[in-house]
Formats: structure tokens, sequence, C-alpha cells
């Protein structure tokens, strides 16, 4: 699997997990990389699951791996990031039909960290991708986003 560093519909998501200490990290890796890809990834265990194991389960090939340390899945010919982990929550790259239909059943693109600081994902991943609430449309959303950037006409 490749990660697509050139385009630009994956800049502010690689930006935004290359800092600080995950920046030690290779770009990208096999979950059986590491001793237990579900702990010290970054990311709570429930969060893993939900990317990895149920979100990952909508998509037509294996795409999961680490992408500087971080549990994601990745479109395995477009190289474009469509999930990660993040802490205690996850995030979601949409296409555009499914941001307006995420957007009306409340999905949030804030989140507020224990710790005080705010995060807004159009600012720091890119304009099409908003935190998961859990809900079952993610499934599907996540499917329109693998095969939208798996299409031959998709111009990154």
């Amino acid at each position: 699997m490749v990660i697509d560093t050139v385009s630009q519909v994956n800049r502010g998501v690689l930006q935004y997990l290359s800092r600080g200490e995950k920046s030690q990290n290779i770009l990208i890796a096999s979950p059986h990389s590491v001793a237990d890809p579900y702990q010290g990834q970054g990311s709570h265990p429930d969060i893993v699951h939900r990317v990895w194991d149920e979100l990952g389960a909508s998509l037509p090939i294996e795409c999961r791996c680490l992408v500087y340390g971080t549990p994601a899945l990745v479109q395995d010919r477009s190289g474009v990031i469509i999930a990660i982990g993040n802490g205690t929550q996850y995030n979601l790259r949409l296409t555009a039909k499914d941001l307006l239909e995420a957007s009306a059943k409340g999905a949030s693109t804030r989140t507020r960290w224990s710790d005080g600081t705010e995060m807004d994902s159009t600012a720091d991943l890119g304009t099409d991708w908003i935190f998961g609430g859990w809900s079952k449309d993610e499934e599907q959303w996540c499917h329109d986003t693998y095969q939208e950037y798996g299409s031959a006409n998709q111009a990154l």
C-alpha cells in the first residue's frame, strides 16, 4: 500500500498526522508491524476497532494501515487517506454528496479535547473531513469515498 504524498488531497491530514512525536514514525506501515496495533497507537482501542473492523469492513479490499503510527484506512489504488483514529475520536473523509447528508444529520467538524483545546477537522485535515459519530451511515459513506477515490476518472 502507498500514500499519495504529492496530491493536495492528502496534504492537511498528512501534516496533522506527522506532528510531534509521530513525526518519528514511518509514513505508512502494516498493522502487523507493531506488537499490538490496537494499543499504543495514539487511539483508544474502541476507536481502532471502529475504524478498522467496522468501517473497514464496508470496503471491498483490506485498507487498514498505520499512517505516521496512527490507525487509518487508505484507498489502495490512489493512496488517499479516507479515515483515521484520533485519540478518543475518529475522522472520516466524505464525498461532496455524503458531506451534505452528514451535515444535515448533525455530523460535526469540531471537537473540544479533554485538555480544553479545540479542533476543526475542516481546517486541520481538509474541507471534506468530519468527526465520526458511530452512525450506521458511516459505513456507506466510507464505501462511497473509497469508490470515488478509486475511480480512474478521479482527479487528485
